[in-house]
């Protein structure tokens, strides 16, 4: 191994170990502190305290009683699931969480192979990506998971059969959708990214944008797994004009 590729796999381990401790830190302290509060002078702050329930578990009934029907219930499945849920929640919310530190570990490895015009690319486009990423997770969370839910156990009802939801299709249902959407709001990035360093033509978006509409209602469609029109707006709508948005910065860029 030359001493430059030496050097380079030496980064690269500084950088995996960084992400790797901050990840775990966060991991640690959402299974084993609580999220409390204090009255300091008349003024109700929150605090971190060690207790129970857990971080972790305090986001599992929020989603809960925020996404869900009150009257349907989240059942266990097995003997395993309690304990193993709150230890995948906080995995998954601390991928989230450390997501911008751990992308700006991979930017600041990447610039100085890169030249000044692709530096300035990648600088520029790194908070409109993370802005449009958790902006998505947004609209998820508290409109296309919680809209849904509850159209789909509407059909329950009628059907005289009693609504349940199983706790590791819920945990696993709500962070697919969130990611999802998430990781789709960064379709202007990459279209401005794209055109920019030349990959692709600037006039390309709008000589495309009828495929552009079926993809929307297509990926819409798909990811909410509702089968309705309600939640197929909710997502395509904004993917639309995203798209709209990106095509425009890409011309002009």
């Amino acid at each position: 191994m030359s001493h430059i590729a030496l050097e380079e796999f030496k980064a690269v381990r500084r950088m995996i170990v960084r992400f790797a401790v901050v990840l775990l830190m966060v991991f640690i302290g959402l299974l084993t502190l609580s999220l409390g509060t204090a009255e300091i002078q008349g003024i109700t702050l929150p605090i971190l305290r060690p207790g129970t329930p857990s971080i972790a578990t305090q986001i599992f009934l929020e989603s809960k009683s925020r996404l869900i029907p009150a009257e349907v219930p989240v059942v266990a499945l097995g003997p395993v699931s309690p304990f193993v849920a709150p230890i995948v929640i906080a995995l998954l919310v601390s991928l989230l969480s450390v997501f911008p530190y751990g992308l700006f570990l991979i930017v600041r490895f990447l610039r100085p192979a890169l030249r000044h015009t692709e530096r300035r690319i990648l600088t520029r486009s790194l908070i409109p990506a993370l802005a449009l990423f958790y902006a998505g997770s947004a609209l998820a969370y508290f409109v296309i998971i919680p809209e849904t839910f509850a159209l789909l156990y509407s059909f329950a009802q009628p059907m005289g059969v009693a609504p349940l939801f199983a706790l590791d299709d819920f945990i696993s249902s709500v962070f697919f959708l969130t990611i999802s959407v998430g990781a789709a709001f960064l379709l202007p990035v990459g279209m401005v990214v794209s055109s920019r360093i030349g990959l692709i033509p600037r006039g390309f978006w709008f000589g495309h944008w009828r495929g552009a509409v079926v993809a929307a209602l297509v990926f819409s469609a798909i990811i909410p797994p509702d089968g309705s029109g309600v939640t197929m707006a909710f997502l395509s709508v904004p993917l639309m004009g995203l798209y709209v948005a990106g095509a425009l910065v890409a011309v002009r860029a």
